[in-house]
């Protein structure tokens, strides 16, 4: 998202528009945006210094760490930037909004909070039932509901 420094008013700019993630750059393979990534942007500037504040929004699909079963969850974050303007002409938020979203991706991915994930015997989703295997995992998961 670029903007010339002098189409900036003395009260402010305010920009909304929809980017794909592929213009953004954000495209995963485990994590990625189904919808258009909504962003609204207010700036201004105060001599030599520009302020931000943008707000994203967007649908993501995703894929469980535990159950590898996809997902979607709604992405909505806010960010704020400050700028050096002097010797500038365009201000370009692009690198900086495309680095906020992607350091908001989950680093663990789950499609609900107590994921039950899969079977290390025979494979199945233990979200939809047991399958009388006796696991470490099983085991695992009741040790890590009974410390919360």
């Amino acid at each position: 998202m670029k903007i010339k420094i002098n189409d900036i008013p003395k009260d402010g700019l305010t920009i909304e528009e929809k980017r794909s993630a592929s213009e953004l750059d954000l495209a995963r393979d485990d994590l990625k945006f189904v919808t258009p990534i909504a962003l609204a942007v207010y700036i201004n500037r105060d001599k030599d210094e520009a302020y931000a504040h943008v707000s994203a929004a967007g649908r993501i699909e995703a894929v469980c760490s535990r159950c590898l079963s996809s997902y979607t969850m709604d992405f909505k974050r806010d960010f704020d930037f400050s700028y050096d303007l002097r010797g500038k002409a365009v201000l370009d938020l692009t690198d900086d909004i495309r680095s906020e979203i992607i350091l908001e991706y989950p680093v663990k991915p789950l499609c609900k909070e107590g994921c039950k994930g899969l079977c290390q015997v025979c494979g199945k989703n233990l979200n939809e039932g047991s399958c009388g295997h006796k696991t470490d995992v099983q085991k695992w998961n009741r040790i890590e509901k009974s410390s919360n």
